[in-house]
């Protein structure tokens, strides 16, 4: 079997000259733009969008949310060398083919353990991929009423030894600000709204954090779930506004990998 390369080449385009494709049916939630703000803020371009040479310039066939979140940048594109139906086809089994993936557990709980962010909506994201899911829909939902939802508890179990308090969070950043701001010699009402402030750099790691948890005395296990670190109580989850932001991310999800 002989299979085509039909990338023509990589070239850097102004994201706002970019076409939309007017038949693209992926649609991007909230939370999911989110997220890939943040991962683009602290990573970057690591991925070339996809497009096609048209009469009326440059068609997208992959990477509509990435070209509108970031219009003023030139960004990667891969030109290919093919025609509307064959464009089609792409944009029609792209993400539906990536979605069929399988996963390896052990090998995506050890990569967990050494990932996190800055951003609140790409931790939650990380949280649910460790499979902490506090919020699932079932199907069997009767259908004319979308507001009345099934969950099912997760639940904690160690997996290993305790973290250490120290593996589960990373501060070097709110901590830079922190000396900065201590530094400036603010006003004192502005100062302490900074210091406040800085301590949203703090980033979680969810999978050693759900570890801790399932190792820690009762006390201690009352106050993670007080903080939302875990969700075991919904009702006490949503006066903490957790599960809504966890909401967000799996509606994110499912619209995106209907079928995984």
């Amino acid at each position: 079997m002989q299979i085509r390369d039909r990338i023509k080449e990589l070239r850097r385009v102004p994201a706002s000259e970019l076409l939309p494709n007017p038949k693209n049916w992926r649609t991007h939630p909230i939370a999911q733009q989110d997220a890939l703000r943040g991962v683009l803020a602290e990573v970057g371009y690591a991925d070339a969008l996809i497009a096609r040479e048209t009469p009326e310039g440059l068609m997208l066939v992959d990477g509509h949310l990435r070209a509108e979140t970031t219009p003023d940048a030139d960004v990667p594109v891969l030109v290919l060398d093919i025609n509307e139906a064959e464009a089609d086809l792409m944009l029609a089994t792209l993400d539906p083919l990536a979605a069929m993936a399988g996963r390896d557990e052990e090998r995506l709980t050890e990569l967990l353990t050494t990932v996190s962010s800055e951003n609140d909506t790409v931790n939650a994201l990380l949280q649910t991929l460790a499979g902490y899911e506090p919020l699932t829909i079932l199907d069997s939902e009767p259908p004319d009423n979308p507001y009345v939802q099934t969950v099912d508890t997760p639940i904690y179990e160690p997996s290993g030894p305790q973290p250490e308090v120290a593996e589960l969070s990373d501060r070097n950043k709110a901590d830079e600000l922190l000396r900065e701001i201590r530094d400036a010699e603010l006003p004192k009402e502005v100062e302490g709204f900074l210091l406040d402030a800085a301590e949203r750099h703090v980033a979680f790691n969810f999978q050693r954090i759900a570890n801790y948890y399932a190792h820690a005395p009762a006390d201690v296990q009352a106050l993670m779930e007080r903080s939302a670190l875990v969700v075991i109580d919904y009702d006490q989850a949503i006066e903490n506004g957790f599960v809504r932001l966890k909401e967000d991310i799996d509606a994110a999800f499912h619209e995106d990998y209907p079928n995984a």
